[in-house]
């Protein structure tokens, strides 16, 4: 039987090799006796590892975030690189072959080198590339500043890219790869998915309206009030969070105000056009000022907690790892 050893660009791979910091890096498995290299694309490696620990193409898309017919492809694709069936069916199951079975512990060992090797050689490095960070529209606005300050002082040549996105659409994003970091208030995350991360911080939701609000009684039930609620778009978190308060409390308002800026939102209740719920840090300046007061009911003063969240599947780079160590140091 031909040996086989691994390699990249057809140079044999050494126990520590610097590692390139994305995970589609290709290796190449090269024979022995064989001058041409075959190209092994790393995820498609590691979509064969986990249909093998979950038991199934169907449980491994789930882990990975993928649909069944991606797992489907990545298996084609590699049985295509490698030239040998990894699995076949018997009965209703799709046991390994015999060269499956080698080709495991291959993809395995090379797994493991690269998850090891990840972070070899970055230390004392100037970091450097791009981080993508999706984020709550009100943290990004008032909370973050101090973050982004201190990670351009110890980074200044990785280009951060924030967008403010909802809790969703950020869950979805981070699944997709469009983007490397989610931070944002609890919501339902996909953990078979994601990693998250529950930082120590919570902020704290108010109930805010102008100066000689009509209406400001938001506690007894079995109202209808003829007032607006101004807010953000309808998968806001908080836009949720206060329409199930009044829901349960039976308090049905005249309309509600879709505004998707948080600045437009204040502006609105500034005016009188009607009253909002968002974060305290998001109205401190206008509570201070007299232009907002502050409501009195059960729901304001609530508290959600923050979230860091990345996907499992891939690497935690330096530049992430300095972002979320300065979340963890600043934001408490």
């Amino acid at each position: 039987m031909t040996a086989t050893v691994l390699s990249v660009g057809g140079t044999i791979l050494p126990e520590k090799i610097p590692f390139e910091k994305r995970m589609f890096l290709k290796y190449n498995i090269d024979k022995i006796d064989d001058s041409g290299g075959i190209p092994v694309e790393l995820k498609n490696l590691r979509t064969f590892q986990t249909i093998v620990d979950q038991g199934s193409y169907q449980k491994a898309a789930d882990c990975l975030g993928y649909t069944q017919s991606t797992v489907t492809i990545h298996i084609q694709q590699l049985e295509e690189e490698l030239g040998i069936p990894l699995f076949e069916r018997t009965g209703r199951r799709m046991v390994l072959t015999q060269v499956g079975e080698q080709a495991l512990s291959q993809a395995r060992e090379l797994l493991a080198a690269a998850d090891r090797l990840a972070a070899v050689g970055q230390e004392g490095r100037t970091l450097s590339g791009t981080l993508r960070i999706d984020m709550a529209e009100t943290l990004l606005c008032y909370q973050i500043r101090p973050v982004i300050q201190q990670f351009r002082d110890a980074a200044p040549n990785v280009r951060l890219l924030i967008r403010n996105r909802n809790c969703l659409t950020i869950s979805e994003n981070l699944r997709d790869g469009n983007c490397d970091l989610g931070v944002c208030y609890v919501m339902d995350w996909n953990r078979s998915v994601l990693t998250v991360d529950t930082l120590d911080y919570t902020t704290e939701l108010v109930l805010v309206a102008a100066p000689g609000f009509a209406h400001p009684d938001f506690t007894t039930p079995h109202q209808r009030k003829p007032v607006s609620f101004i807010i953000d778009e309808p998968d806001s978190l908080f836009r949720r969070q206060m329409e199930d308060y009044l829901q349960k409390r039976d308090i049905v308002l005249a309309e509600s105000i879709e505004l998707w800026s948080t600045e437009a939102i204040k502006q609105c209740v500034i005016a009188g056009l009607g009253f909002t719920f968002l974060p305290r840090a998001a109205v401190a300046r206008e509570l201070a000022e007299g232009s907002l007061m502050e409501l009195h009911a059960p729901i304001s003063g609530i508290r959600n907690p923050l979230l860091c969240a990345r996907h499992k599947n891939r690497w935690v780079t330096p530049a992430m790892e300095l972002f979320m160590r300065l979340l963890r140091e600043t934001l408490n």
